[in-house]
């Protein structure tokens, strides 16, 4: 699969990389998979019913959505409208859709930044002419995972932007740890992105718990994201999911009776620069800023409140955020609030340079309602990376330490130190007297290692050089002396 990943992304570059950035032509071709890909399932009797934790993928796919339609109007001057109305339809079809905010508007095959009018049409025959081509299938016949190839893309596309990526996307290793933090549960669940950027996380952990047994809910204020995510959920299986456009502080969504929905998980990946309107929070009609109110430059823990608020009585939220937000001064009052409703149950801290799009040092919250205990498991992953050019990658020792550990505290085990993962279990008065601050060095003991020497071999060694160093001085002076003997002849 990732070869077939790595042969779009090649393509596409050759086709859209001379006047567009890979920020711009990414959601084209993100686009058009996901056309074809709907209709090469629709064709075939292949499905995964064999696997509850893989998709039943049978999208509705009309004669003017399909792929082959397309096709042999390759030489329409309105190729462009042709596949925005293919993508109204199929979303129209196989999904709930919000009138003004359809797929087609947002990735808009008509628009300028395409070219004039012959240099776009030329663009989209060759895309087409690419995707015409491509199998969907493996050596035996079967088709593949096409929502873990789209995902694949992504992070293609990522690695290609590098540093210019228009959106911090969240490795994929991070995005496995939180899947497991999650867990097996898998008794209905309701789950919750409240942020979802291209709804990788959301998709995810939703395959974790079980495609058919999970009900999935999110929203997204960034048109295109929400646009990437609509797709992302489709192709994975999850079409009956309720997912809504619109910034989820300032106007949510998901909404029962004027008050915010509840959920059973939430798992989410905050922007990490963004403000948001403070001011407002005072007179918040859900009520969600009862630890209080962050300052106005640091939205993460004003989305953290919102996850808090749309937690059900025994719900589980694993949110990954900027390591500031351990201890910033400006919202210690917050955290404070949150220790002594004992609702903090992991503090996770993970090396930096992870993520696509920026350096950021980073960590993972996870929170709990209805603890049992009112201790917290404190984690230092900071050197648990490898490193591929200047990039790091979380190592899969350090996945399996964490999860173990994890799994050892939830379970009433004794944590133990390990040099390659520190960990520490924590009591509120511990905390308390950190003056809540939860950086995992305060608490966790970092092991150095210590080799035992032998003193007398030491000072022996020592005067050695010492007597080495007296002669070399001796032997540059005689050279100083002769050099001045040899100058004032001449």
């Amino acid at each position: 699969m990732i070869e077939i990943a790595y042969y779009i992304a090649s393509k596409a570059k050759q086709i859209l990389g001379g006047t567009l950035s890979v920020n711009q032509y990414k959601d084209y071709v993100l686009a058009l998979l996901f056309l074809k890909s709907a209709s090469e399932y629709y064709k075939s009797n292949d499905s995964f019913q064999s696997d509850e934790n893989k998709p039943l993928l049978r999208l509705l796919v009309s004669e003017r959505s399909s792929f082959d339609y397309l096709y042999k109007e390759l030489g329409s001057p309105e190729l462009g409208k042709l596949i925005n109305v293919a993508l109204y339809e199929l979303e129209q079809a196989n999904s709930r859709v919000i009138e003004g905010y359809e797929i087609n508007r947002a990735i808009n095959f008509e628009s300028n930044i395409l070219g004039d009018t012959n240099e776009r049409l030329s663009k989209l025959q060759e895309l087409l002419h690419l995707f015409q081509k491509l199998t969907l299938a493996d050596d035996a016949g079967k088709l593949i995972d096409i929502g873990a190839l789209y995902n694949q893309l992504l992070y293609i596309f990522a690695e290609e932007a590098g540093k210019k990526i228009s959106n911090v996307l969240t490795p994929r290793e991070v995005i496995g740890l939180v899947a497991e933090l999650i867990g097996n549960n898998k008794d209905n669940n309701s789950l919750c992105d409240p942020v979802s950027g291209s709804g990788t996380l959301l998709v995810e952990v939703g395959k974790r718990i079980g495609v058919r047994g999970v009900s999935l809910f999110g929203q997204e204020a960034n048109w295109n994201q929400y646009a990437l995510t609509k797709m992302n959920l489709m192709l994975n299986g999850f079409k009956d999911s309720t997912f809504f456009w619109g910034d989820s502080l300032s106007n949510p969504k998901l909404t029962d009776d004027g008050r915010l929905k509840q959920f059973d998980i939430v798992v989410s990946i905050p922007p990490f620069a963004d403000k948001w309107a403070a001011e407002e929070a005072e007179y918040d009609l859900y009520g969600r800023f009862q630890y209080g109110i962050p300052p106005r430059s640091q939205a993460t823990w004003a989305y953290i409140s919102h996850i808090l608020a749309s937690l059900k009585p025994n719900g589980q939220a694993v949110v990954v955020v900027p390591a500031g937000v351990l201890f910033r001064t400006s919202e210690s009052k917050i955290r404070h609030q949150i220790i002594e409703h004992n609702l903090l149950e992991t503090v996770i801290e993970l090396p930096q340079n992870l993520f696509y799009g920026t350096a950021i040092s980073t960590a993972i919250l996870v929170f709990r309602k209805n603890r049992k205990t009112t201790q917290t498991l404190f984690m230092d992953a900071r050197k648990g990376y490898i490193s591929n050019k200047g990039i790091y990658k979380l190592s899969d020792t350090m996945v399996e330490q964490l999860l173990n550990t994890y799994k050892g505290f939830i379970s009433g085990e004794q944590v133990w130190q390990e040099n390659s993962c520190p960990a520490y279990i924590a009591t509120q008065e511990e905390v308390r007297n950190n003056k809540y601050d939860w950086q995992t060095v305060k608490y966790v003991e970092e092991k150095i290692e210590r080799v035992e020497v032998d003193v007398e071999a030491t000072l022996q060694r020592i005067e050695k050089l010492e007597k080495r160093l007296e002669f070399v001085n001796e032997q540059l002076e005689y050279c100083t002396q002769q050099l001045i003997r040899l100058t004032n002849r001449k």
